[in-house]
């Protein structure tokens, strides 16, 4: 329903006064013309008007590069910078409303500088304040935030910028997304603290398909399966756990090289015998290659697993589901292990501890998301069976989908316990299955068996 797109300043500007918008026109309009509302982000430093400040770590260089600085550092960059501005929103406005100020401002790579919450807070309120004079009707975006960030966001937002900012964005990598679930209450404190009505997005996030990959690496298992699981687990954490409006998955596709090699400094006795180190973090080891994180492979475009899993879901959900808040916790009942060995009420801990997520239309019509957080695996052959309470959740003619393949089972309907829906016997697997009104669920096509092995059988 939406994507993002960046505005890179120096791109758009080569020379200094000269513009050329292609790079925002093409995709802005093949997005638009396939009804997807873009947000663009405006960003990066610009060497004509800034010189750099480079890291001291040699390896962030060789993997990162450098960048120019920050225009706000200084005063004929920041000038040229808001004139840049206003040529971008008078060229696009009339096709974007909705604009994000800087890409990972709290990251040293692409602030080109030592972060600094107080410098990016006066960056976000004048170019704030140029967009709504040329577009009153525009959005504002602020953070695209490394990780989830509360205390560099209490920086930002108090620079007298918290009442110029509509929405505040985060980006999460991690080899699990529900780790981000942590820092929710901090985020939503921060925000409410500076502006009740400000709203959370997650504006990029996502997982490879192969370890071999540039940029975010995350830890093994990898795969194409691993993916898919993972972007579905992904934007039920977002849109339920974290309370964000929007959830989005970077990226499409991505036209690097697999022959261009990562340069790298002198190996230490020990990576020459377990290689490069990535980090339990799973930081990237690379910038150089193929970002595996594209769902259309590189270079052929086929689609992957996990494209056909977004598909499935966007087919689903859409803007006439609200996330809806449980009276009392859902209860989840493990019958049966299956090949997660050890959880039930032996294991009450994180990330065995299977998570429910429930959305509801406006007309009344239940939806629930039930998955077990842990490690994706690429097989899973055998999954838990569970039983299920929901309170205050109501089905009629209730089916299981599988948004990894789109099949979709038909359930018994549920037993009601003083409005607590309670189901019997569900399968449990680690990648969000989903219990819907059948009336609700547009069927492509009918079929009695599984067209293909590698994905489980239900």
């Amino acid at each position: 329903k939406w994507t993002r797109f960046l505005a890179v300043w120096p791109t758009i500007e080569r020379e200094k006064g000269r513009y050329d918008f292609s790079s925002v026109d093409e995709p802005v309009d093949a997005a638009r013309a396939n009804g997807i509302t873009p947000f663009v982000c405006l960003s990066n430093g610009n060497k004509l008007y800034s010189g750099t400040i480079p890291n001291p770590d040699p390896n962030w260089r060789l993997i990162y590069g450098v960048k120019p600085a920050p225009p706000i550092l200084d005063e004929a960059a920041m000038a040229a910078w808001l004139r840049w501005v206003d040529a971008v929103i008078a060229h696009a406005k009339d096709r974007v409303t909705h604009w994000e100020i800087w890409n990972e401002p709290n990251h040293y790579a692409y602030w080109g500088a030592p972060p600094d919450a107080a410098a990016y807070g006066k960056l976000v309120r004048l170019t704030a304040a140029r967009i709504k004079a040329a577009q009153p009707n525009a959005v504002i975006i602020a953070g695209a935030l490394a990780g989830l960030d509360p205390k560099y966001t209490a920086g930002f937002l108090a620079e007298d910028t918290a009442r110029a900012v509509d929405i505040v964005s985060f980006h999460n990598y991690a080899a699990l997304p529900e780790a981000r679930i942590y820092f929710a209450d901090d985020t939503w404190a921060t925000l409410r603290a500076h502006n009740p009505k400000l709203q959370l997005w997650q504006g990029e996030c996502g997982y490879p398909s192969a370890s071999s990959t540039k940029d975010f690496r995350g830890t093994s298992p990898w795969g194409p399966i691993v993916q898919a699981k993972w972007l579905l687990r992904q934007s039920f954490v977002d849109t339920f756990f974290m309370r964000a409006s929007l959830s989005n998955f970077f990226k499409l596709f991505d036209g690097g090289d697999r022959a261009e090699k990562q340069e790298r400094p002198e190996l230490k006795p020990v990576d020459l015998l377990l290689g490069f180190p990535a980090e339990v973090t799973g930081r990237r080891v690379r910038g150089k290659g193929v970002n595996e994180k594209c769902l259309l492979s590189n270079p052929d475009l086929t689609p992957k697993p996990a494209f056909y899993a977004y598909q499935n879901l966007t087919a689903l959900i859409d803007a006439r589901y609200a996330p809806v808040e449980f009276a009392t916790k859902p209860v989840v009942t493990v019958r049966d292990q299956g090949q997660f060995a050890g959880i039930g009420e032996a294991d009450d801990a994180y990330p065995s501890v299977p998570l429910v997520a429930g959305y509801r239309t406006a007309g009344g019509a239940s939806l629930v998301a039930y998955w077990l957080p842990w490690q994706p695996q690429e097989y899973t052959p055998k999954p838990a069976r569970i039983a299920l309470r929901v309170p205050g959740a109501k089905f009629t003619a209730p089916v299981l989908v599988n948004l990894l393949d789109g099949s979709v089972y038909l359930l018994p309907a549920p037993r009601d316990e003083n409005g607590t829906a309670v189901f019997a016997d569900l399968p449990l697997f680690d990648f969000p299955l989903v219990i819907a009104e059948r009336a609700e669920v547009s069927l492509h096509t009918v079929r009695t068996t599984p067209t293909n092995d590698a994905i489980p059988n239900l």
